[in-house]
């Protein structure tokens, strides 16, 4: 079994407070731009995506969308289990020496998992439901893939973690909550190494839900511009150790609410996402000036854009670079909060990100939003402190903030 050299326990911090640091000592992501961190980076910087590029074209009653997916090979799983939880095994298993390494120094029970995850078993449902209404073969099914627990659960016993196992599901913000909780969880002493992310893949049941909502692309997502046709749903997962052990990237400061406006509908002028960022900046003693660079959430629907850039130009004032990634990940659901925040760190761990044009050609901005800081060039953002923010349905906000440590 692992040896715990940092078993140690620490008493919770009060609000504004923070008595430990923690450290990501590990990264995988796998998404629409790829799963090698060098192609990913590659491809975000050229403004190409792979999991795009002759996309699966899917019908919601007649409806075309396109959509974001992964192209790696997913490991098949015995006795069979969900696309989610094979995902997260391959998003595991692109780093799984660098990850084991990394945890050999922890015993198994002060290693805990905090995925997120929102549509997790759903699809499998639907294609058993199916088969079954129609006469067709059935394909695998199990109940527990729809249980909320069940990607952690899953996930932490084909790694052979034993600490705290548990999974969130508050929509788009799941994972970047997941990766809240890590912290907390090492703030707490309740864990010694957290292994934090989440998943999601595709299913029918969001698709439709997006349709009837109105907000469902029938073409790539075009965030902040004058002709939003809506979101482009991606697949994607990824995972981040975090330890108290120093490294080369840190987490420091995180800042959630939940402004509760409307269920699929948020805020118009973006209090919540606004009191998320100020928490964030507050918790890792930063001014707004500080940020080198923000990742909006910028899903490419109307009522979003707006209401991010309002909060944003509140607190940055215009003079922070910011733009959104969606365009070539998809909107990755309840693993937007890791994709996003995951393609920053990916940038501090590589000496920089370097970003597209918020606008590619033949996309017009919408000049009715504020767009000071937005994008309009392609940007190589050097190592600093940067931001990801994430919001969800029921007004859950979140903000995250990384830092190089040196």
């Amino acid at each position: 079994s692992r040896r715990s050299r940092f078993h140690h326990r620490q008493a919770r911090p009060q609000r504004g407070e923070s008595t430990v640091t923690v450290y990501v000592e590990a990264l995988s992501l796998v998404n629409a731009l790829g799963e090698d961190d060098d192609a990913i980076l590659a491809n975000l910087a050229e403004g190409r995506a792979p999991g795009m590029e002759g996309s699966l074209v899917l019908t919601v009653d007649g409806f075309e969308a396109p959509f974001g997916h992964v192209t790696i090979d997913l490991p098949d799983t015995n006795p069979p289990s969900s696309r989610n939880n094979r995902l997260l095994r391959a998003c595991w298993n692109l780093r799984k020496t660098e990850f084991e390494n990394r945890l050999k120094d922890f015993e198994d029970e002060r290693i805990a998992v905090v995925l997120g995850t929102s549509t997790s078993g759903s699809q499998e449902f639907s294609d058993w439901w199916k088969a079954r209404k129609f006469g067709s073969e059935m394909p695998p099914f199990a109940g527990e893939w729809q249980e909320m627990g069940d990607p952690s659960r899953d996930f932490a016993s084909f790694v052979g973690a034993k600490g705290p196992a548990y999974t969130i599901a508050t929509a788009c913000t799941s994972s970047a909550r997941a990766i809240i909780s890590a912290a907390r969880l090492l703030e707490a002493g309740l864990a010694d190494a957290v292994i934090a992310g989440g998943a999601d893949t595709f299913a029918d049941m969001p698709l439709n839900g997006f349709h009837a909502l109105g907000v469902l692309a029938g073409e790539r997502t075009r965030p902040l511009t004058d002709h939003r046709p809506g979101i482009t749903i991606g697949e994607g997962a990824g995972l981040m150790l975090f330890t108290r052990r120093p490294s080369a990237v840190k987490l420091s400061g995180w800042g959630e609410s939940s402004d509760g406006h409307h269920m699929s509908s948020p805020e118009p002028e973006g209090r919540g996402a606004e009191a998320a960022v100020r928490g964030a900046l507050s918790r890792a003693g930063l001014t707004p000036d500080d940020i080198v660079y923000v990742n909006l959430h910028g899903t490419g629907t109307g009522q979003n854009d707006a209401s991010e850039l309002a909060a944003m130009n509140r607190v940055f004032g215009g003079r922070t670079a910011m733009s959104s990634t969606k365009t070539y990940t998809g909107h990755t659901l309840g693993a937007a909060g890791v994709t996003d925040a995951g393609l920053l760190v990916l940038g501090l761990m590589h000496g920089g990100l370097k970003l597209p044009a918020q606008f590619s050609e033949g996309q017009t901005p919408d000049e009715t939003l504020p767009l000071s800081g937005v994008l309009r060039e392609p940007a190589l953002i050097a190592p600093g402190p940067v931001m990801s923010t994430n919001l969800a349905f029921g007004g859950s906000n979140t903000a995250l903030i990384f830092e190089p440590t040196s």
